[in-house]
């Protein structure tokens, strides 16, 4: 493919000196041209900062460091990064930075804008099958796909795996519209964006969310040891699904009323 003009994937860090892989992220810089990365430093206590640095230093013009005083979370860590990422690219994108998924995985995904115009967001998720490596836990597949099964059904969206951390976005009105506010949630915020992105879409054009996004099977994916989910944070997340979803009504309300809402930007682009 002829590859657009740019895509800045945002990393997420708290407390990753001990995991996080340079020499993969220096890889991808070189197999991808059109590839930026930005590195978010979510308040970390370790050797973080100084390890995106150096990492920073071997490649200036490729790779952004933003620095967060304070731990605030993965959702915020995103946002700060995708807001970045919106104002200096074209296209953008997360990434976690355990790499469960592999960064070779970054050109599937990215080569499905090009070959499908109307999609705006490309979601990678994690669908065993033949001829694919998708290794996970069997307790964590089956959490997962409760929890997928519990998003689908509290939004109405029908959607495969929620929680992958590996998303690209093309940058759009409706992309801004989503990253306006801050997430309830911590950890669940990708539910979020989809519930915003619904939202938008039903007042604004009455296009289905399935029109713009766009589910793509993983080759590659490996659970990486260190997670910091917690058992707790699962419960956590089931309750912030309610939150959610009473926030997509509001969403919804102010949009068809006119009041409050980032609606405008998007419904005038």
């Amino acid at each position: 493919m002829t590859p657009p003009a740019s895509l800045t994937l945002v990393v997420p860090c708290y407390n990753e000196a001990r995991r996080l892989d340079s020499a993969a992220f220096h890889s991808a810089l070189q197999q991808f041209a059109w590839l930026r990365l930005c590195f978010v430093n979510d308040g970390s206590t370790d050797a973080s900062a100084s390890l995106l640095e150096d990492l920073q230093s071997k490649a200036p013009t490729r790779i952004d460091v933003i620095t967060l005083p304070r731990n605030g979370g993965k959702a915020e860590a995103v946002r700060a990064g995708l807001l970045h990422a919106a104002a200096i690219s074209d296209y953008c994108g997360f990434w976690d930075a355990d790499l469960s998924a592999p960064l070779t995985e970054i050109g599937a995904l990215y080569a499905v804008f090009a070959a499908e115009p109307a999609v705006e967001w490309v979601f990678g998720i994690r669908l065993r099958s033949l001829g694919r490596h998708i290794t996970r836990g069997a307790l964590r597949h089956y959490i997962g796909r409760v929890f997928a099964t519990l998003a689908s059904g509290a939004l109405g969206i029908g959607t495969y795996d929620t929680q992958c951390g590996a998303k690209l976005f093309r940058v759009t009105p409706l992309l801004r519209d989503v990253l306006s506010e801050a997430f309830l949630s911590p950890w669940v915020f990708d539910v979020e964006m989809l519930s915003r992105a619904d939202a938008l879409l039903r007042a604004t054009s009455g296009a289905q969310i399935d029109a713009v996004i766009f589910e793509q099977p993983l080759r590659r994916w490996h659970h990486r040891g260190g997670s910091k989910v917690r058992p707790i944070d699962l419960i956590r997340a089931s309750v912030d699904l309610f939150r959610i979803r009473g926030a997509q009504s509001r969403w919804r309300r102010a949009l068809r009323t006119g009041t409050d809402t980032p609606a405008s930007t998007h419904g005038a682009a």
